[in-house]
């Protein structure tokens, strides 16, 4: 897929990997809508973008709430009117739980599967209609490695990531024929502002590292959209958990109760 003169929505884009996607996107040609919760910072971000790269189209800022439906129906109708459609609905935008799963108040479940769960699925029902009246498009779901295999204390987070690996995996056999893909990525911990914002609920400190640098794993994401990929983990961590995950699970659960203890907080 080239990206030059491609209509492309990046949600979560003020920050972190939606930041750096909209970057490498608009160096690439792209004609962006970029969106977030912050409209000023929206609006300074998109003429940051068109002087960046001045033979662009200036990226459309939409402020949007991914948690409320409303909001993200304005958000794709109004790239609808801007644009007559979208070749690419990138979901990024995402919220973190840090800590014991016990320690998680129900309140912190839902605000997750709102933000990380909910908010893509209100955004892909809604551009669809258009994708498929068109014959083409591509839908790229940000998930995370703790998708994969549940993670110490990032249970309640890992989980609304897993139900939009399974959302996505089902959509991606009934939309067959449709010229609609859906790819997804698997990111590992990387330097993101998800991270210093995040909930922590107790019981664990965070690893210390090394974090991927946000603008690698924009890139190695726009490499993948290009290349036509279906599914790209990131880090050698998130591919050794992908591939031991599948032969030797014994082995995944006994690292993963190293890793709990070596994190936890004594009480």
């Amino acid at each position: 897929m080239k990206l030059d003169g491609k209509r492309v929505l990046v949600t979560g884009a003020s920050s972190g990997i939606g930041l750096a996607l909209a970057r490498v996107l608009a160096a690439r040609g792209a004609v962006l809508a970029i969106s977030s919760r912050g409209a000023e910072r929206l609006e300074q971000l998109s003429e940051e973008l068109a002087s960046a790269c001045p033979g662009i189209r200036k990226p459309l800022p939409v402020a949007c709430d991914v948690a409320d439906g409303e909001s993200v129906r304005h958000l794709i109708g109004a790239c609808v009117e801007t644009f007559g459609t979208l070749d690419a609905l990138i979901n990024n935008a995402g919220i973190c739980v840090y800590g014991s799963v016990e320690k998680t108040p129900v309140a912190d479940f839902r605000s997750l599967l709102d933000v990380n769960f909910l908010g893509p699925v209100q955004a892909m029902l809604e551009v669809l209609p258009f994708m498929k009246r068109q014959g083409h498009g591509l839908i790229v779901n940000v998930s995370s490695v703790a998708a994969i295999h549940g993670v110490p204390y990032l249970g309640a987070y890992g989980a609304s990531k897993a139900a939009l690996v399974a959302l996505s995996q089902s959509m991606r056999v009934e939309l067959a024929g449709s010229g609609v893909r859906v790819m997804l990525v698997y990111p590992d911990y990387t330097e993101s502002a998800i991270f210093e914002n995040e909930t922590k609920v107790g019981g664990a400190r965070r690893p210390e590292g090394p974090y991927a640098p946000t603008a690698d794993v924009a890139e190695a994401i726009v490499r993948a959209i290009e290349a036509g990929k279906r599914d790209l983990i990131l880090g050698a961590r998130g591919k050794t958990l992908a591939f031991l995950d599948g032969i030797a699970p014994a082995l995944v659960e006994n690292a993963m109760r190293k890793i709990a203890a070596e994190l936890r907080e004594e009480e």
